[in-house]
């Protein structure tokens, strides 16, 4: 019973942080917040003591006056949990649930406690953990108004135990000018949607590739330097660094081995989790045969990329 509180807790005060944030008046106010909660997931995910960290945690929330609004706002959903849209059975067990959560920096962490500064802390270390504010931080930040500055947000986001084992290589890459994906306009038939990705000039194509990885859930950004890994946009997938390549090519320039295989050495070697090659044109058999030896890359024709626009693919791997 704990475990299905903690879970449905955890949602609802993920839905929670995010919108304090996203009322915030300014940019640079929900910019200040974004910082906020990185910090706070590194020090929840540290090795400190659990003293230490509420120490620390609580030390955040009384730095800057953002913070403390946005405390103070998630503060009052909390004690009116009452009348949220939470399940009745989770808002009988809180306070029982609360209860029953060990002392956490010499106080206990009942539901009495998200009265004073301690209640915030408890909620980040006790029931979001690391895992749990990124996903507050991925939640703000699918919010165009709420990425003021999409650079010093994807800093954050590297700091992901996902990407952990990412290169500083590909980290590097990740940071060179970020720029958000973009849907363009396209017409509602296939041809004519063909058409207008040809039309497209190469980063505008790039952009509206990544679109559909944001749409799908995954934080996902191009870059606007090129650089030798050969990687034009990024996306967080829940297990790891997806890596994409974007060929617009005529139909007639089919995508080649040699361009798969290189790709295929870049997810490899600088531990990306999967890779997509999307074009507008199509894949030598050649070319498709070396992608089947590797099960981290797919490969995404003019037709399958034409299909994405009618349903929307979901990216399960």
């Amino acid at each position: 019973m704990f475990n299905f509180v903690k879970d449905a807790v955890r949602q609802w005060a993920v839905d929670v942080f995010a919108n304090s944030v996203k009322r915030l008046g300014s940019a640079d106010d929900r910019l200040q917040a974004i910082r906020w909660l990185g910090q706070s997931r590194e020090i929840v995910a540290s090795d400190l003591s659990v003293s230490d960290k509420i120490r620390r945690l609580s030390g955040l929330v009384d730095s800057r006056s953002v913070v403390k609004f946005v405390a103070a706002r998630v503060t009052e959903a909390v004690q009116n949990y009452r009348h949220s849209n939470l399940p009745l059975a989770v808002k009988v067990a809180i306070p029982a649930t609360l209860a029953a959560v060990p002392l956490v920096g010499g106080q206990a962490a009942g539901l009495a406690a998200f009265g004073g500064a301690i209640g915030v802390p408890v909620l980040l270390l006790v029931f979001l953990g690391a895992a749990g504010i990124t996903s507050i931080i991925e939640a703000i930040i699918r919010d165009p108004a709420a990425r003021p500055a999409i650079a010093e947000v994807i800093d954050i986001i590297i700091k992901d135990e996902r990407l952990r084992e990412t290169s500083w290589r590909m980290k590097a890459a990740m940071r060179e000018r970020p720029v958000d994906p973009v849907r363009f306009a396209t017409p509602q038939e296939g041809a004519g949607i063909h058409a207008a990705l040809l039309k497209m000039d190469p980063f505008q194509f790039e952009r509206h590739v990544m679109s559909f990885f944001e749409s799908a859930g995954c934080k996902s950004w191009v870059t606007q330097r090129s650089n030798d890994l050969g990687v034009d946009g990024f996306a967080v997938h829940p297990k790891g660094l997806i890596v994409t390549q974007c060929k617009r090519n005529a139909p007639d320039n089919r995508v080649g081995r040699p361009v798969v295989q290189q790709f295929k050495g870049v997810i490899e070697e600088q531990n990306a989790y999967h890779g997509y090659i999307v074009t507008t044109s199509s894949f030598s058999e050649e070319a498709r045969q070396s992608a089947v030896l590797s099960g981290r890359i797919t490969l995404v024709d003019s037709g399958e990329l034409v299909s994405w626009h009618f349903e929307a693919p979901r990216f399960d791997l």
